[in-house]
């Protein structure tokens, strides 16, 4: 059997960013009726999050830039060094991207990063606490596609952060990858034999991201 049949992925998590951490963590109080927890520092990254659980095994991950690490080893992850991101969380937190979880098998990631229509070929591992992973990563830290095609992430560690986190009442409807060609999309998914029911690609006039929750605080939209 071919290795590559034996892999597939699934949505990991969805992920927020802001101009600090602290901004974060209000806007996900005043937005979603909820408290963020848990989360730390990304060694090399200089980059520090928080986290809130969603349904199915899946977390929103709330990110900044950490003031304190100094400078990163190499450009950091979901664009936070680009001037297009900056300029997207002027106004406030905003979603950014997506990261889809890698599995089936020990190298699955460098497979499926290896693709030749996938930009982000850099696979690095990564550490926050005892948890540990590897990440692809673009090569100068951008977001691919402007957010609409998932960052992979594999999870090296046994336990995964959604096991540690407390329930926050919030759920995820739907994630909309949306773009002028969206059948390009649906086939680098395809080649990723990523299933999830939740995910709804859609054609849009520019590329965008959108994720629709359910939260304490009623529906609410993020893009």
């Amino acid at each position: 059997m071919n290795a590559m049949n034996t892999i597939c992925t699934e949505l990991d998590h969805i992920v927020v960013a802001a101009k600090t951490l602290d901004e974060g963590r209000t806007w996900a109080r005043e937005t979603l009726g909820v408290d963020a927890v848990g989360g730390g520092k990304h060694d090399g990254l200089a980059t520090h999050n928080t986290l809130l659980k969603l349904n199915g095994n899946r977390y929103l991950e709330i990110i900044a830039i950490d003031p304190d690490a100094g400078a990163p080893t190499f450009p950091r992850w979901f664009g936070l060094d680009t001037a297009e991101v900056r300029e997207l969380i002027v106004q406030g937190p905003r979603l950014v991207a997506w990261v889809a979880r890698a599995i089936g098998a020990t190298n699955a990631i460098e497979q499926l990063a290896a693709l030749p229509h996938y930009s982000a070929k850099m696979v690095r591992p990564a550490t926050r606490g005892d948890f540990r992973w590897r990440f692809a990563f673009t090569p100068d830290g951008e977001r691919i596609n402007g957010g609409v095609l998932p960052h992979l992430i594999q999870w090296d560690s046994p336990v995964h952060p959604c096991e540690r986190l407390p329930e926050s009442g919030m759920a995820l409807i739907a994630l909309v990858p949306g773009a002028p060609e969206p059948e390009d999309t649906s086939k680098l998914l395809e080649s990723f034999a990523f299933s999830d029911e939740s995910v709804q690609v859609a054609q849009s006039v520019s590329p965008q991201l959108v994720a629709m929750l359910n939260t304490p605080l009623g529906r609410v939209v993020l893009d």
